[in-house]
């Protein structure tokens, strides 16, 4: 982000904790425990109930995150679980380590569990010959029951609840989802928040599929499509030109809103009534909550304090 989010035009996306050096350049060290503990305190104080982290190899970059939130002291504000992205997919070789981080990180105290005490597993973006897949999923439950777990409530993140349902049925999965929603139409904010509360909430009730919604805060990647990261440089999105329009905070409220109202009048399509939201940090991405950095260098809160007042509602569980 220090690349995408460098040029002035977008200093209005860097998170809170971002040193600006010029017009053109900006710092944002975030892996420190301090920045942890007050990103904790940000979310819980807004009434978010967990963090879900895409999971990555032990030993990358990428995941210092969750190591520094599994590492606070201020954890018990809020859960975790975890998104499984490439590495269910690693060698035989490397499996049983991977295997045994995903349960050592199910058992932890603060796992986000469903359901009684089943505990929340997404996976994201898996192209993979089906009977591996289907092979590692059932490693995982058995695994989970020689540990003392419940089954693990297993969430396929797609794109199209019917599609994706028929594929991921067959392997042992529980329920669909959608990591983020994107597009190449562009339009406003209030065009995107249509498309997934029809074609993903809407679609997934009428057709009786079990389904955790998605609630979208924006898709807008021209920050990357500007500076491309070296990771992206050939991805279809680099030619697109048309993005949608970031949302006012009360917009994102009002969608979040809507997602409790329909996980409350829907419980057999989603048994969990959970949603999860995209996304805590993607500020170069398009989605996010976490507090951004005003001109003036103090903290603009706005949108988790939309979100506050929609889950301080008595009526939102």
């Amino acid at each position: 982000m220090e690349r995408t989010l460098g040029p002035k035009k977008y200093h209005f996306r860097l998170p809170w904790f971002t040193r600006v050096v010029s017009q053109n350049a900006v710092t944002i060290h975030g892996a420190r425990p301090q920045i942890m503990d007050q990103e904790i305190e940000y979310a819980a104080e807004a009434g978010l109930d967990y963090w879900a982290f895409v999971l990555y190899p032990e030993t990358s970059d990428m995941s210092r995150q969750l190591n520094l939130y599994l590492a606070s002291p201020l954890r018990k504000r809020i859960r975790f679980c975890i998104i499984l992205h490439g590495d269910i997919l690693c060698s035989e070789e490397q499996w049983p380590a991977v295997l045994l981080r995903y349960i050592r990180l199910m058992r932890q105290p603060t796992y986000q569990n469903v359901l009684g005490e089943r505990p929340l597993v997404y996976l994201f973006r898996t192209e993979a010959a089906a009977p591996l897949l289907r092979t590692r999923i059932e490693a995982l439950r058995k695994a989970a029951r020689a540990a003392a777990l419940q089954e693990p409530y297993l969430v396929f993140m797609g794109w199209n609840p019917v599609t994706d349902w028929r594929r991921a049925q067959p392997l042992g999965f529980d329920a669909v989802s959608a990591y983020a929603f994107g597009g190449q139409e562009g339009g406003s904010y209030a065009d995107l928040v249509r498309v997934v509360e029809t074609q993903q909430w809407a679609l997934a009730a009428r057709e009786a599929i079990p389904l955790i919604p998605l609630v979208h805060t924006g898709w807008d990647k021209r920050p990357r499509m500007d500076n491309p990261v070296p990771w992206e440089k050939d991805a279809a999105y680099l030619q697109h030109r048309k993005y949608h329009q970031n949302p006012r905070p009360e917009q994102i409220a009002a969608h979040l809103q809507r997602g409790l109202q329909w996980v409350r009048a829907n419980k057999t399509a989603c048994p969990p009534q959970a949603l999860i939201v995209y996304a805590w940090n993607e500020n170069d991405e398009g989605g996010w909550l976490i507090p951004t950095r005003n001109p003036d260098g103090s903290v603009n809160n706005q949108r988790l304090r939309a979100v506050q007042r929609v889950l301080s509602d008595k009526g939102a569980e």
